[in-house]
């Protein structure tokens, strides 16, 4: 009895400390991201600052999204974004206007929860990187 009770105090606390929402993001960092909409695709590196790249990494990190859908991205409203870190990818994630969203290590789309913003953020860093070229 004193062994099932242990057992279960033990995965109490895991599930405490891991969390039990299954429905947000693996955790990244970047040094930038390229950044692409639509059929367009433009490096990011030497274009964003620093601040830019946290404020998207931190959006990016914040995401949580209510589950699976069956609904297609849109990929002529999509923002595709390429974190890379110490030159390497640590993420990329496609996302339309509506929310849905695929990332580099998921298998299927996702809906974003409505309060996220990183869209309309990355639509804003994109169409400030297309003026740089």
């Amino acid at each position: 009895m004193r062994k099932l009770l242990f057992l279960c105090i033990i995965l109490s606390v895991f599930f405490i400390v891991s969390g039990c929402n299954g429905n947000s993001v693996k955790q990244i960092k970047a040094d930038y991201y390229d950044i692409g909409f639509g059929q367009s695709l433009y490096e990011g590196y030497n274009k964003v600052d620093k601040e830019t790249v946290q404020s998207l990494v931190k959006a990016y990190n914040e995401i949580e999204y209510s589950g699976q859908t069956n609904q297609q991205i849109n990929y002529e409203k999509a923002v595709t974004l390429t974190f890379i870190y110490n030159d390497q990818i640590s993420s990329s994630l496609v996302i339309d206007e509506k929310g849905i969203f695929h990332l580099s290590d998921g298998a299927g789309n996702y809906q974003i929860e409505p309060s996220n913003e990183i869209y309309k953020q990355a639509r804003e860093i994109y169409k400030d990187v297309k003026k740089q070229y």
